[in-house]
């Protein structure tokens, strides 16, 4: 039965004292923690205060149910610290969390972060924990709930079955593992990505620097060599015009057809789809009329363009080539079961699915073989069924083709490849045009050069999958995700726009907007997300508030855009989090009471905490620049990683001249002049009185917003003589 993702995504919490009165993503950092994380606002009634110790049987329980719990080290920080503080008491949120991970781990989707805490409801919890996937994480968290008011009402739960679902989510929503792993290179590089669908199509860097990919194709990937790499025939063709050899190939229209070249050659035949893929509708060692006709037959119904080739014993080999060199090299090996004299064909194939490393779908070492049309075809022929004991000895073949996918086994032998077959690969990859290709070899080995031991390029594949490099069945693992990025972005190239991020309780609009302004003189493409409307270089794209993630996203895909503005408020911190992982600068102009008195944010500590998440998240080599008139916005200062800027409207501030003693870079007003100090060295901005932004009548927090851009103009590397002309022709209607 195919699964069916939406019943996970409809998935009821059972009914008990424990409620999920509210479940959402927050992407990006956020209040709670500093990347993505599911929120579930948890109702526990009765139980509040009800600690796990006064539960009749219920450490017992748990511990049975999910005994890989003991992992899980908590706060004690050993090995069975979490069951620890159940035996001893904790509260079941505590427990709903630590379930919630455990649940994804088992599925193959191992997390390690999450947290509880009180809101200013009585009883009702906030339970925060990091996910892989969006929907696996709701699926988890909901699980989580039904387990334990199960618990508590004596029921059962079915963990194997949660699981089972947390796979299948898995499997169907998750970056195949190719994609992944080039994600995660990107990743070590500090190279931000986007997903941009639920498959494998994703955007790497942001801006006009960006990249596309799907799986191993790259958006610099010529499409006609993609179009040629699926016609197998026209392949054959163009090698064998190069001087590659090849095996020799035919389309056929007709049995008649093949029947002529078997005669001709009196050889067995393999027939084969033109632009077949996972060794579909292949069929090898082929002689009797009846058997070419029926297979041909066969073949014609998955693609009208059959072609027929020699079958010719050997191994099959992939050398990998990435921007058209070599880099790693494995022998594929077909899925097989070897009878023993007792067990059935489905019985041995059922003992090779439950070897160590098999897992459903493709995110595990090795994948399951399923019976499908092909092994079904494959078993027919020999004239067994699955039903059939296999003589002991006896090794039959499942499928037709060591594709992972299907359950083949890879053998790395990198180290292993002759030179000359080196060079057939590489001139194969550039023959046909591809910056990414799997050559697959037929040879007896892949020691000797092809053209000595009879060998043959077979074919060469488009999107060729990583999964048999990175985690080869036997063998050196081989980081080929890395020659991938550093393809599309070589060593110290620029893969992202810089990133400006406003926070505070006045002035974030204006700031944004003057700061976009100026850059637009300085000849930039500046995207601007407010809650006046996004921008793209000097129009209004979208009228209207763009300050959630998903706008974020709009500037990052922006292929034009080469720096971002982003005005970040707080309720977008609160409801979905930032939407982007670190700023290049991050402003906080100022803090007023506002949102005090939500579950959240209960007083100005919390609120100077959640505005400090823009000041945080900046990469360590950018600039954090925080309000010095405000002694809670700067008590963040002890956790940032970037360079401090600070700014004052005064010229008696202790914080300021205390950081300009120390070399720092701060801005202040004093004597009606702006004044900026960098590394003890002073420089006159310009007169406040020739800033038309603040002349008379101006908002009392504009010269905030003036001190905050500037600083980040000249963070971002624009003289101060040139700052002191933009502002002194910045009239307030340009904004």
């Amino acid at each position: 039965m195919e699964f069916d993702i939406q019943s996970c995504v409809q998935y009821e919490v059972a009914e008990g004292p424990l409620k999920a009165e509210m479940i959402k993503i927050l992407g990006g950092a956020n209040f709670f923690s500093g990347g993505p994380v599911v929120l579930i606002r948890l109702n526990l009634s009765e139980y509040d205060e009800v600690f796990t110790s006064k539960i009749p049987g219920f450490y017992e329980k748990l511990k049975e149910l999910i005994p890989s719990l003991y992992d899980h080290h908590c706060s004690i920080g050993t090995p069975g610290g979490f069951l620890q503080r159940v035996q001893e008491g904790t509260l079941l949120g505590h427990v709903a969390e630590h379930v919630a991970i455990e649940l994804q781990t088992l599925a193959g989707m191992d997390v390690a972060f999450g947290k509880t805490r009180s809101t200013l409801t009585p009883g009702v919890y906030h339970l925060v924990f990091r996910f892989f996937d969006e929907i696996a994480g709701i699926y988890a968290g909901k699980a989580a709930i039904s387990l334990i008011n199960s618990l508590l009402a004596g029921n059962d739960f079915d963990v194997s079955d949660t699981v089972s679902n947390l796979i299948q989510i898995r499997e169907h929503r998750m970056l195949g593992p190719s994609t992944q792993a080039i994600v995660d290179e990107a990743k070590s590089r500090s190279i931000p990505y986007l997903r941009l669908d639920h498959y494998n199509l994703v955007q790497l860097g942001t801006g006009k620097f960006h990249k596309k990919i799907r799986a191993t194709i790259a958006s610099e990937t010529n499409f006609l060599s993609v179009e040629t790499a699926d016609n197998k025939f026209l392949t054959t063709l163009i090698l064998k015009d190069a001087g590659i050899p090849v095996v020799e190939t035919i389309r056929a229209k007709t049995p008649g057809e093949v029947l002529k070249f078997r005669d001709e050659r009196k050889i067995p035949l393999t027939i084969k789809p033109c632009e077949g893929y996972l060794g579909k509708r292949i069929r090898y060692n082929l002689t009797s009329d009846e058997e070419i006709t029926r297979v041909f037959n066969w073949v014609k119904e998955f693609d009208e363009n059959v072609i027929v080739q020699p079958y010719v014993v050997g191994k099959t080999y992939r050398l990998l080539t990435i921007d058209y060199k070599f880099v790693a090299a494995v022998e594929l090996i077909p899925p097989s079961v070897t009878g023993d004299g007792s067990l059935t064909i489905q019985q041995l194939i059922d003992k090779l699915n439950a070897e160590p490393g098999r897992g459903i779908g493709d995110k595990d070492k090795l994948s399951m073989v399923e019976v499908e049309y092909t092994t079904e075809k494959i078993i027919a022929d020999k004239g067994y069924t699955l039903a059939t004991v296999l003589r002991s000895g006896e090794n039959l073949m499942l499928k037709n083709s060591g594709n992972l996918k299907l359950g083949g086994s890879a053998v790395d032998v990198t180290e292993e490849v002759h030179p000359f077959n080196i060079f057939l690969a590489e001139r194969a990859s550039r023959v046909i045009g591809l910056n990414v290709a799997g050559v697959d070899f037929l040879a007896p080995n892949i020691t000797e050069s092809v053209a000595e031991n009879g060998g043959a390029v077979l074919e060469v594949n488009a999107a060729p999958d990583f999964r048999m490099h990175i985690h080869p069945t036997t063998g050196k693992e081989r980081n080929v995700a890395k020659e991938f990025v550093k393809m599309l972005f070589p060593v110290a190239s620029t893969s992202r726009v810089p990133l400006i991020s406003i926070t505070g309780s006045k002035g974030k609009t204006t700031t944004a907007l003057i700061i976009r302004h100026c850059m637009i003189q300085e000849g930039r493409i500046p995207g601007v997300a407010t809650s006046k409307g996004l921008f793209i270089n000097g129009n209004l794209l979208v009228p209207g508030d763009m300050t959630m993630p998903e706008h974020v996203a709009m500037v990052f895909k922006d292929p034009e855009v080469d720096c971002a503005i982003l005005e970040t408020g707080c309720e977008g911190i609160l409801k979905h989090g930032l939407g982007y992982e670190y700023a290049d600068i991050g402003i906080v102009l100022n803090l007023h009471r506002d949102h005090i008195g939500t579950d959240e944010i209960r007083d100005e500590d919390d609120l100077a905490y959640l505005k400090s998440v823009v000041a945080e998240q900046v990469f360590d080599t950018g600039f954090t620049i925080l309000n010095a008139d405000y002694e809670m916005v700067v008590d963040a200062s002890p956790r940032l990683y970037s360079r401090l800027v600070l700014f004052s409207t005064t010229d008696s501030n202790l914080l300021i001249a205390n950081h300009i003693r120390k070399g720092g870079i701060a801005l202040n007003i004093k004597g009606g002049k702006v004044i900026l100090n960098d590394n003890r060295r002073t420089w006159e901005v310009a007169e406040t009185n020739q800033i038309p932004l603040l002349s008379a009548g101006s908002p009392d927090f504009m010269a905030e917003n003036v001190l905050a851009a500037i600083a980040a103009l000249y963070v971002s590397g624009i003289p101060v003589t040139r700052i002191k002309q933009l502002f002194e022709k910045l009239e307030s209607g340009a904004i």
